[in-house]
Parts: structure tokens; C-alpha cells; sequence
């Protein structure tokens, strides 16, 4: 299997759960007052993460490893700012465990990206 491939199967995966997250999970943690460790509030920032960088090794792929590094601190970066911005809308709020759920995503996008890229690199 190859690694485009493997991004492709992860964004399919990512794009489910975030469909059944916002569908269905969300609405009944939020529903039944569930709000240990701030799941229903702050992972739709770590998914969006996520989708979005999946997306991106799928359509700019092949991408060397700077790029990818860049592309991840910017994405967090962006919605970091994002964030930051909603202390001056009317009607939102800034969160911290939102900038937090992001950074989180972050992480874990570039030890996809790293697991990925030792794995696959070992069979070729």
C-alpha cells in the first residue's frame, strides 16, 4: 500500500467520524449535559485539524517534510487566531480548550505524519 493510499483511507475514516460527531455524538453529549473533558465543545477543533491536513496530503501529495511542518503550524496558527478573534464578535467566545483541542490536533497530525512515513518507508 502506498502512502497516498494510506492519507486517502485516514481522510475517509476522519470525514465519518466527524459526520457522526456532529450528527449524532455532539448533539446527544450536548443533549445529556455530558461534558467531561469538554468533548463536545472542543473536538470539532481537533477534527478540523485533522480533516484538513489529511486533505491536504491527499491533494498536494507528494509533499516533503518542511512543507508538511508548515502546513500544520499554519492550520493551528489559523485557528489559534481564529479564536483569539472571537473575543471581539458578538455572540462568540473565546475558549482556551478550543486553542488546546487545536495544538492537540496538531500533534497528532505530524505523528501521523511521521508514523506514516516510517512505516511505509521500511517496506519500500
Amino acid at each position: 500500500m502506498n502512502k497516498k493510499t494510506v492519507y486517502i483511507i485516514l481522510l475517509s475514516i476522519a470525514l465519518l467520524f466527524t459526520l457522526y460527531e456532529e450528527l449524532k455524538l455532539r448533539p446527544y453529549l450536548l443533549k445529556h449535559h455530558i461534558t467531561n473533558f469538554y468533548i463536545a465543545d472542543s473536538l470539532p477543533n481537533f477534527l478540523a485539524v485533522v480533516v484538513f491536513f489529511l486533505g491536504y496530503m491527499v491533494i498536494r501529495f507528494p509533499v516533503d517534510d518542511r512543507k508538511v511542518i508548515s502546513f500544520i503550524f499554519s492550520l493551528v496558527a489559523g485557528l489559534t487566531l481564529c479564536e483569539v478573534c472571537q473575543l471581539w464578535i458578538p455572540g462568540r467566545t473565546f475558549d482556551v480548550k478550543d486553542v488546546i483541542a487545536s495544538v492537540l490536533g496538531g500533534l497528532c497530525c505530524y505523528l501521523f505524519f511521521r508514523i506514516v512515513n516510517k512505516a511505509l518507508n521500511k517496506h519500500i
